[in-house]
């Protein structure tokens, strides 16, 4: 959207300037994620500005969008023709809100919107796939976001060329359910076969995966894996809970035990391998007993870093009308447990690489000091030339200070 504005002639500032547009790409996976969205909405709203509302958000309140402080409300896939949608509103002379959200579900092929040509910052994001077909029981995201449509893999291809000809050096593989990518495709073709074309890129140097569900990890999968040489040693594991009744529960369809089974297996065929994940406490009918299976799974496997969610109920999903709905203080008690494990998991991976000497693509500068990130996603921090920005460079880590680690330029 925002390369769509600039084509047209727009200047694209920070959202805390004044504007003549505002743009709220909405999500609206949990309660807080929407009323983060309303704030902001009126926020914008009260500067006497244009105000759009794209996305997820919009896919929810369609049957009501009056409600909101919103002169424009454009779905998931109306993102593509926005700047047109905006200025015929103003055309219009702004007589009354634009609503413009069509039926996500009877999207059934990806649409490709422009390639990116040139990267914001070092690393970027590459979306490969849109959509969701599994109807986990706590989630909205199939009705908002529609059915798996995978992208063609020549347009990623293309994509991922361009960026790494303006600079771009780590790419990032998102969509809303990546290991699904290709289910909807004639052609037998999966993520790994994505994975394989793009690490033939020249000039890229490295591929980081996002958020992937765990029964995508087959042995053949990780075998192929462990031979994609720009490939991130880095997972990040939607594993939601790891007790196999809430799992049931949740529609989610692996155990704990078969996670841990490919947590052991990725160990043994990559090197120097971290894992993050999603997990959700006070999922409906969660026991003290269900909890604390999940949090010896945890600890079991040692992610370096969680994402803690307390349970959201959200509306056209099977939880939402599940009894022994979980008390919010209960909820935020677990929550606290796993983010206490979680800052101890975090240090405890660290400190495993101290002393050690690891490539590190910088990304940003400060006052001073380059920060990037190696390959296994550890922050870093170096005191060094602000030329060195955007290059990958061999660096000694040497102490933890707070979530990052403090190091020095390797001769």
């Amino acid at each position: 959207m925002i390369e769509k504005f600039k084509k047209a002639g727009y200047e694209v500032v920070d959202f805390g300037n004044l504007a003549d547009i505002y743009v709220i790409n909405s999500c609206s996976v949990t309660n807080m994620s929407t009323r983060k969205t309303r704030q902001e909405l009126s926020k914008a709203k009260r500067k006497g500005s244009i105000v759009v509302l794209a996305g997820c958000y919009a896919q929810e309140i369609i049957d009501k969008p009056n409600i909101l402080n919103a002169d424009v409300i454009i779905g998931n896939e109306e993102k593509k023709d926005i700047v047109n949608i905006v200025e015929s509103y103003i055309n219009s002379n702004k007589a009354q809100y634009v609503l413009n959200v069509s039926d996500i579900s009877k999207v059934k092929k990806y649409v490709q919107k422009d390639k990116l040509t040139k990267g914001m910052n070092i690393r970027e994001s590459v979306k490969i796939e849109d959509g969701c077909n599994n109807f986990c029981s706590y989630c909205i995201i199939p009705y908002v976001r529609g059915r798996v449509r995978s992208r063609n893999l020549d347009d990623i291809v293309e994509e991922v060329e361009n960026l790494v000809k303006s600079g771009v050096g780590e790419v990032v593989l998102v969509g809303i359910e990546i290991a699904s990518y290709g289910k909807d495709l004639e052609s037998s073709i999966s993520l790994i076969d994505v994975i394989e074309r793009i690490n033939k890129v020249k000039g890229l140097k490295r591929i980081r995966l996002g958020s992937i569900e765990p029964r995508v990890l087959t042995n053949d999968f990780i075998i192929r894996l462990s031979k994609v040489e720009k490939l991130c040693p880095h997972f990040h594991l939607s594993v939601q809970s790891l007790d196999n009744n809430v799992l049931k529960r949740m529609n989610r369809k692996y155990t704990r035990e078969y996670v841990f089974d490919r947590v052991e297996m990725i160990r043994k065929y990559i090197k120097d391998v971290s894992f993050t994940c999603d997990i959700i406490v006070g999922f409906p009918g969660e026991t003290d007993e269900e909890f604390l299976n999940t949090l010896n799974g945890v600890k079991k496997i040692g992610f370096y870093e969680m994402h803690i969610f307390k349970y959201s109920k959200r509306k056209w999903t099977k939880a939402a009308s599940m009894i022994d709905q979980v008390d919010g203080n209960v909820a935020s008690k677990r929550s606290e447990k796993l983010i206490d494990l979680s800052k101890e998991s975090k240090k405890a991976y660290m400190r495993n690489f101290l002393g050690k000497k690891i490539d590190v693509l910088f990304e940003s500068y400060s006052k001073g000091y380059l920060y990037g990130y190696t390959s296994n996603y550890m922050k870093i921090k170096v005191k060094g030339d602000k030329m060195l920005w955007g290059l990958q460079q061999k660096v000694e880590l040497c102490s933890i200070e707070g979530d990052l680690i403090l190091g020095k330029l390797s001769q």
